[in-house]
């Protein structure tokens, strides 16, 4: 099932995930969570992969404790990857590790560490309906890039292969 939005946060940042899921959802925007969308039984690793790929909008509650978490780099390289729209919801002042940086240097980041959080958690609410109210950037769009890059590096490989053999069966005189 498609969501509007997929939350990525640190297990330590759940009251603010929750609030976040709360205001989005209050106005009709569809959330996934976890653990609260993994359904029981099912490999978690792949409904979080599945969640990613099928949501919009990626909101990264970006913290102390997103900043050291394995798993949240993961799911942003994987938003990354399918063109998910990321944003960086920050709830501490402090700058990314650089292996996070990578992922979320382009993306303009929403401070959220001044009080109160309502206030920032109506601006996100307008951020996150009007990125909605744009067309989506259609995922296969990269993954024929990829096809025709491999197939055109294949092309390359292959012609420079034959040029080598029809060369190497050249002899001097």
């Amino acid at each position: 099932m498609a969501h509007d939005v997929f939350v990525s946060h640190s297990v330590k940042d759940k009251a603010v995930a929750d609030a976040i899921v709360a205001r989005l959802e209050g106005d009709s925007v569809t959330c996934w969570i976890a653990p609260r969308d993994v359904v029981p039984g099912a490999d978690w690793g792949e409904s979080i992969i599945d969640a990613i790929e099928s949501s919009r909008i990626m909101i990264l509650i970006f913290s102390r404790n997103a900043d050291a978490s394995p798993q949240i780099k993961r799911e942003v390289e994987r938003a990354v990857n399918k063109g998910v729209y990321i944003i960086p919801f920050r709830v501490d002042d402090i700058p990314p590790t650089k292996s996070l940086e990578y992922f979320i240097s382009t993306s303009q980041w929403m401070d959220a560490f001044s009080p109160p959080l309502e206030r920032h958690l109506d601006n996100l609410a307008k951020t996150v309906k009007a990125v909605l109210k744009t067309p989506p950037f259609p995922p296969q769009t990269c993954r024929l890039n990829r096809r025709n890059h491999r197939s055109q590096s294949r092309q390359f490989v292959r012609l420079g292969v034959n040029q080598f053999l029809s060369l190497s069966q050249l002899r001097p005189w």
